[in-house]
C-alpha cells in the first residue's frame, strides 16, 4: 500500500508539473497576438535564440529527469510519509547527487536528519532509517587517529570500541574492549591531518568511558543480521 500511494502521490505531481506547463505555453501564444510590430524583431530572435540553446542542450544530453522532494516542511527527528513525497524535475547534470524517482518507497519510514523546506530534492545524507535515540541510550564523539580504526569503517557499522586511558586522569595505561557492541552514527575524516571523527550510538556507561579515554581504537564486528546468518549457516 505504501508503495502504492508513493507512485500515485508523484505520478500526480507530475501531471501538475506538465498542465502548468501546457498552460503557460498556451499563454505565451496568446500573448504574442497582441505584440506591435517592432516587438516581432525581437521576439524572432528570442525564439531563434532559445530554438539554438535547445539544440546545444539536445546536443549535450543534458535532458530531464525525475527526483523525488518533499512536499511540505519537514523537521529534524520527523519520520517520512508517502503523502511527504513528490516529484521533482532536474536536469540530468544535476540528478546524480538526488534521490531517483525508483528509490522514492524505500524512504519510507525513514527519519529526516535535517531541517527540510517544501519542493526541496533529498539526497541519502538527508535521512537515515536508524530508529530514534532511547532514554539509555547516548551519541558520543571521538577524534580517532588513522591506523586505529578499519580503512573502510562506513556509518552504520557495528562496533567494538577499546579505550586506552588519559595517562594524566589515570594510573594505568592498559587498554580496555567493551562487549557492548554500537552503531557508528556518523563519520567524518579530513584530509588535512590524520583522525577521523567518529560518533557512536551506546549505553550512557559507554559513551561516559568513551569521553574520558585518551585515545580510542575501533574493532568492527558482525552486525546482528550478519550473525544470524552465520549461526544458520553453521547450524
Amino acid at each position: 500500500m505504501a508503495n502504492q500511494a508513493v507512485v500515485e502521490n508523484l505520478t500526480r505531481t507530475r501531471a501538475r508539473a506538465m498542465q502548468d506547463r501546457v498552460e503557460t505555453s498556451q499563454n505565451e501564444r496568446i500573448a504574442k497576438r497582441h505584440w506591435r510590430i517592432p516587438e516581432v524583431a525581437v521576439g524572432l530572435a528570442l525564439m531563434l535564440g532559445g530554438a539554438l540553446g535547445a539544440i546545444l542542450l539536445s546536443r549535450s544530453g543534458d535532458s530531464i529527469v525525475v527526483v523525488v522532494g518533499v512536499a511540505r516542511d519537514l523537521h529534524r527527528g520527523e519520520k517520512i510519509d508517502a503523502q511527504d513525497l513528490i516529484a521533482i524535475e532536474t536536469p540530468l547534470s544535476l540528478s546524480s547527487s538526488f534521490v531517483v524517482e525508483e528509490q522514492a518507497a524505500s524512504l519510507i519510514g525513514q527519519t529526516v536528519l535535517v531541517d527540510l523546506q517544501a519542493s526541496t530534492p533529498l539526497t541519502e545524507a538527508m535521512f537515515s532509517n536508524q530508529p530514534q535515540l532511547q532514554p539509555s541510550e547516548a551519541l558520543t564523539s571521538a577524534a580517532v587517529q588513522q591506523g586505529n580504526y578499519p580503512i573502510d569503517l562506513a556509518v552504520g557499522d557495528s562496533v567494538r570500541v577499546v579505550t586506552v586511558p588519559d595517562i594524566a586522569l589515570s594510573q594505568t595505561a592498559q587498554p580496555e574492549m567493551f562487549d557492548q557492541i554500537v552503531t557508528v552514527w556518523s563519520l567524518t575524516k579530513h584530509e588535512d591531518d590524520d583522525t577521523a571523527l567518529v560518533t557512536f550510538r551506546s549505553s550512557l556507561d559507554l559513551s561516559l568511558a568513551i569521553a574520558r579515554a585518551g585515545e580510542v581504537h575501533i574493532v568492527r564486528v558482525a552486525n546482528q543480521q550478519q550473525q544470524t546468518s552465520i549461526t544458520k549457516a553453521e547450524d
